[in-house]
């Protein structure tokens, strides 16, 4: 079994940051080590990310992520157990706005944002569909 989370927060950085490329190798490195995997994207500064992997080591990114100053406000969308991953071979994949849109996404596959969990399936089934075309990380 996998748990993973779900989380949504807004940033005042921009993908062409050295700042935000820095917290990207970061978590990569990191989560290369502790048999982590994900997907973050960014849209108009909020960040979306699907972090898997055992439990332990979900802990200690869930802290390092909410003690992070790069982003605020952070919101757990889904918590869940699973019997796979959905990213596998990915320590973080990187989905950004200016090549695809979540929120258009959203609009046009008429996933409601009310309901959490719903709201969390769609950000999950557009991260899956991004993902199939982007070479692993």
């Amino acid at each position: 079994m996998v748990r993973n989370f779900l989380y949504r927060s807004e940033t005042l950085l921009q993908p062409h940051d050295l700042e935000f490329r820095m917290i990207l190798e970061q978590a990569r490195s990191r989560n290369s080590n502790m048999a982590v995997t994900g997907y973050l994207h960014w849209e108009d500064g909020t960040f979306h990310q699907w972090v898997e992997g055992p439990e332990a080591e979900l802990r200690i990114v869930e802290r390092c992520i909410n003690e992070s100053r790069s982003h605020y406000g952070q919101t757990i969308l889904s918590r869940d157990t699973a019997t796979i991953r959905q990213f596998p071979g990915w320590h973080m994949a990187l989905g950004v706005s200016e090549k695809n849109s979540l929120f258009d996404f959203v609009a046009t596959q008429s996933v409601g944002t009310l309901d959490r969990t719903e709201y969390a399936a769609g950000v999950l089934a557009f991260m899956r569909v991004q993902s199939e075309t982007t070479l692993p990380f």
